[in-house]
């Protein structure tokens, strides 16, 4: 199977997954809109299609509820192309609406679905400069900290983890969903703690100074029996272990 083709099946399956969420994304306010969003989830796909397109048409572009009708379209859309293109209308042409950041947000999730980390990233941090105030910046941040540390960038990762878990105390299943990849941040950063432990014994060792030299005793007839001896040699071989 072509790579082109995986992605676009991954991105093909995550539409039907993310019609079902309505957890992530604000419900539909108009009844006609929620009955398609309805209709959809039951398998009734051509049908829920049929409706929104015919009150797509029905309404001006000027009209409030012209972009709540683009985004429907685009959970209702039959390919993950259509949904990708209707969602993106709804982020540059209607870019000031209360639908913009759930557009975002849904563009976020297909990128990660298709391995876009880049093109994750960059809506993540639309996301958030646009819509500082927006309710689904928790949601964000789970689907940021999936992002970067695919990306082997782990900082940006835990950066999102911790905003998004100070936002979700009252969202028990979003906390623990935050915490459980949250994990690998308390992780990092006690293995960071361990490494910086061990370079502090390591600079003290080789900063110890060596014991100063002893005139030898007629009665040490070996070098075993100087006094300092033991010491000198240990610090000797820790200061081959200072060496670059």
């Amino acid at each position: 199977m072509s790579s082109p083709l995986a992605r676009w099946l991954a991105a093909s399956a995550l539409v039907l997954a993310l019609s079902g969420r309505a957890s992530s994304a604000v419900a539909q306010t108009d009844p006609r809109l929620v009955d398609a969003v309805r209709a959809a989830q039951e398998g009734r796909g051509d049908s829920a299609r049929t409706t929104v397109d015919r009150l797509l048409a029905a309404t001006p572009p000027t009209d409030t509820l012209y972009p709540q009708i683009l985004y429907t379209q685009a959970m209702v859309a039959g390919t993950a192309g259509d949904m990708r293109r209707l969602l993106q209308r709804v982020t540059v042409e209607y870019g000031t609406s209360s639908w913009a950041d759930d557009a975002l947000l849904r563009l976020v999730q297909m990128d990660y679905a298709t391995r876009n980390f880049e093109g994750a990233a960059r809506n993540l941090e639309r996301l958030k400069l646009d819509f500082p105030a927006t309710p689904l910046l928790p949601q964000a941040a789970y689907w940021a900290g999936r992002t970067y540390f695919d990306a082997n960038n782990p900082s940006a990762a835990c950066r999102w983890l911790a905003d998004g878990m100070a936002q979700a105390r009252n969202d028990v299943e979003l906390q623990n969903q935050l915490g459980y990849l949250y994990q690998r941040c308390d992780l990092r950063a006690d293995t960071g703690a361990q490494a910086a432990a061990t370079d502090t014994a390591r600079a003290a060792e080789c900063r110890e100074p060596i014991a100063p030299p002893v005139r030898r005793s007629p009665r040490a007839s070996r070098a075993d029996d100087l006094p300092g001896t033991d010491r000198r040699r240990r610090h000797a071989e820790g200061r081959r272990r200072c060496r670059p």
